[in-house]
């Protein structure tokens, strides 16, 4: 399946990879830009939603709710939590 953050990493690289084929025609390179772009747009909407994702959670550890949360027993929402580093 194709929907981790790492594909998006992936797939970035392999376009500043195409953005330095010196062999492409000034044709050709100008597709490769717009669609550089289209992605960096798309990239960068993707990345912004996963933050939210994880912005999330970490509040949810934070306030003891993801251990509710993920159906942990409410001892386990009661235990210290360290901050991520």
């Amino acid at each position: 399946m194709k929907n981790k953050v790492s594909d998006v990493r992936d797939h970035l690289v392999a376009m500043l990879e195409r953005l330095g084929d010196d062999n492409l025609s000034a044709e050709d390179m100008g597709l490769v830009i717009e669609r550089a772009k289209t992605s960096t747009m798309v990239a960068t909407t993707y990345i912004g939603a996963v933050k939210v994702e994880l912005d999330a959670i970490r509040l949810m550890d934070e306030t003891g709710k993801l251990a509710t949360a993920v159906g942990l027993p409410q001892q386990a929402a009661a235990l210290p939590r360290g901050r991520a580093v």
